[in-house]
């Protein structure tokens, strides 16, 4: 079963890509010199895209890693919809509680597989059944996709049926961010009453600063060994500029999630933490409330069953009526016994 959805980002969506970038006030990435800031580039992924006169091409588009999506997902649905319903009535022990959060509470499987019957029985609970894991590595049902924008260099990845939906030119931007030493900002001798030392320190801490600035100013000119010594031993100002590579707010996206024979439950589940997804974050930046977004279309197997910002009763109610009855009768027995290891037993 396929569950493709349409995402809008309202606020800029910033999944980080690792590596030592730098850039400069006018924008330039990696420009030579000593002139520049250090930079935090957005995730990308290439892709075969149609260049003019039909030549196809790599290209790179912003891309939110499909692990990333995965977890979002088992958070919104631990968060918002399982631990509301068991809070007051079931506890985890702290091993069961990080093998439901992370699929493992180890780094180290037993190696062996489970028996059938346990097998079986973990594949139809509505949350152990989708994600899998655990010490015996359990199959989960549950595939998810990269989120990709709905960009015209995307449009052999996305499919069919997008087409009058796709944005050209580019989609990410530079946010430049300014940290302030809060000592250089002290103006009154009372500022300095709740800091121990006082004044003394205040003014330590300033012609440290001011030596170690001096010393980097040796070591990009290349004066001399001690000046290099001087400027790796020396503090780090607070006072700094940085910048970080974002998707700019207003982007559609999509998302598609597939199931291996799922139960009219694990559906509904799914169903259910998609419809909560406004209330979670999507990849990084939260404390700037970057990566909210909207659910603008939810399909199931091709039939629409979002609308007006909600789930289509007539066309979900039986998922949600089989994921109701089996939060019902959860217990936390499950969770305990797909987290024990028969290595400790």
């Amino acid at each position: 079963m396929e569950i493709q959805v349409t995402l809008r980002n309202q606020t800029p969506i910033f999944s980080a890509a690792p590596g030592d970038n730098r850039i400069d006030l006018d924008g330039n990435i990696n420009p030579p010199g000593m002139a520049n800031f250090p930079l935090t580039r957005t995730r990308t992924m290439a892709v075969i895209a149609e260049e003019m006169e039909g030549v196809m091409k790599p290209a790179y588009v912003p891309v939110v890693p499909s692990n990333t999506m995965r977890n979002l997902l088992r958070r919104t649905m631990l968060k918002e919809i399982l631990e509301p319903h068991l809070k007051g009535n079931v506890q985890l022990s702290i091993g069961a509680y990080a093998t439901a959060y992370s699929g493992s509470a180890s780094g180290n499987p037993d190696g062996v597989p489970g028996t059938f019957d346990e097998v079986a029985q973990m594949r139809a609970h509505p949350f152990i059944g989708l994600f899998g894991g655990g010490p015996r590595m359990l199959q989960g049902r549950l595939m998810v996709d990269t989120l990709y924008p709905l960009h015209v260099n995307a449009k052999r990845v996305l499919g069919e049926g997008f087409e009058s939906d796709l944005i050209n030119g580019k989609i990410t931007d530079i946010v430049w961010t300014r940290r302030v030493d809060p000592i250089l900002q002290l103006q009154e001798e009372s500022d300095t009453d709740v800091i121990q030392g006082g004044v003394t320190a205040a003014n330590q801490w300033i012609q440290e600063l001011l030596a170690s600035s001096k010393a980097k100013a040796g070591k990009a000119k290349g004066k001399n060994k001690e000046a290099e010594e001087e400027a790796s031993d020396g503090p780090r100002s607070l006072k700094a500029f940085n910048a970080h590579e974002v998707v700019v707010a207003g982007v559609n996206w999509l998302w598609r999630i597939n199931a291996d024979k799922p139960t009219d439950a694990q559906i509904g589940l799914i169903l259910m933490a998609l419809s909560k997804l406004s209330n979670q974050r999507v990849a990084g930046g939260h404390a700037k409330n970057y990566g909210h977004v909207v659910v603008e279309s939810i399909k199931l197997d091709g039939q629409e069953v979002w609308s007006a910002g909600q789930l289509n009763d007539n066309a979900t109610q039986h998922y949600c009526d089989a994921l109701a009855s089996a939060l019902d009768g959860m217990t936390g027995e499950a969770f305990e016994a797909f987290a024990a290891s028969v290595k400790e037993a």
